[in-house]
């Protein structure tokens, strides 16, 4: 499916200057569905260009959690990847502005590397007036930040399952995800850099741990896709990362074991250190008793309930071509 191809609320884009894109967060993996899987989550960055008449380059501002964390220069991932559409596609970086505003915690597992990748190069192919296939958007994707897992649910909303190593093209299969199953996120204080949490991971594995983890990816996959969404606690046990991320950070192995009525399976999310609960029933309760958890090792966490966004990307023009930075109207959504 090419970007052209997502419905449209309003088709006059050729007036067009002004656009605002909204990204979900993800959480990867997914236990079993180890660098192919991932989930868009209701948790969101929202980036906007506004063209600039006064202004000879392309500035950005940034307003949303760790601030102190988030790059203002070149190296800041909207801008980097806004920069990456606009060469790619055989355009000059237009001049003015580019506001970002994020709810998603930084570097804790929930997708916010790859929600501003994909904000940057939706944005960048909007302001070019182009239109980019999926699969080439989300290669560039994989180029800049790696995680095509993360990126594919971002870019397409709800359950998503993606190919792309030893193919041309990033090939993806997405599922809408029921919203009577709540997710429950509890994020620890203490961060694991993606690096680390790639470094613990061995060369080679037995056999047995493949087949292990192989067989539930494949039933996840099956009862999800069939749209039964049959999950068990015991699905998401897998044996390829999460037995070596755990120790990453203090109670993320206990939270793993944790067990309660109501509670449909847990894993970290992508590489963590937050974990991730798909529950039925008590989704309150089951927030509490995984903060605890951590709470045992002396570990501060915060507490999300939410579902899944099956929306994916949502792109807004928000000012016309007589329009500038401070003369913008809403005119309509596309996907």
């Amino acid at each position: 499916m090419t970007y052209a191809e997502r419905s449209y609320v309003n088709q006059d884009d050729e007036s067009c200057q002004s656009w605002q894109v909204t990204v979900p967060a993800t959480s990867a993996n997914l236990g079993c569905a180890f660098d192919c899987g991932g989930l868009a989550l209701k948790l969101y960055l929202k980036t906007s260009y506004t063209p600039s008449r006064s202004s000879d380059s392309l500035t950005l501002e940034y307003h949303g959690r760790a601030p102190d964390r988030i790059p203002l220069d070149d190296s800041n991932l909207v801008l980097s990847s806004f920069r990456y559409a606009c060469a790619h596609l055989g355009r000059a970086v237009p001049e003015g502005h580019i506001q970002v505003e994020s709810d998603i915690p930084v570097g804790v597992g929930l997708g916010s590397s790859a929600a501003a990748v994909i904000a940057g190069l939706v944005l960048g192919v909007r302001c070019c007036g182009a239109d980019v296939p999926a699969g080439e958007l989300l290669r560039w994707a994989e180029e800049i930040e790696g995680h095509v897992d993360n990126a594919a649910a971002a870019y397409h909303g709800g359950l998503v399952l993606a190919l792309c190593n030893n193919i041309d093209q990033v090939v993806t299969l997405k599922t809408t995800f029921p919203d009577h199953i709540k997710l429950v996120v509890v994020t620890p204080s203490v961060t694991v850099p993606t690096h680390e949490a790639r470094r613990v991971l061995p060369k080679a594995y037995e056999r047995a741990d493949v087949l292990h983890t192989l067989q539930r990816t494949a039933l996840l996959a099956a009862t999800c896709f069939s749209g039964k969404f049959e999950l068990f606690p015991e699905l998401f046990d897998d044996r390829l990362h999460q037995p070596y991320r755990q120790q990453l950070a203090p109670g993320i192995a206990e939270s793993l074991r944790f067990r309660h009525e109501g509670l449909l399976g847990i894993a970290i999310s992508g590489s963590g250190s937050s974990v991730i609960a798909m529950t039925v029933a008590n989704e309150s309760q089951i927030a509490e008793c995984l903060q605890k958890i951590f709470a045992l090792k002396e570990v501060q966490t915060e507490a999300l309930i939410t579902s899944a966004d099956n929306r994916g990307s949502v792109v807004t023009c928000i000012g016309k071509a007589a329009n500038a930075i401070g003369e913008t109207n809403a005119v309509g959504e596309k996907r």
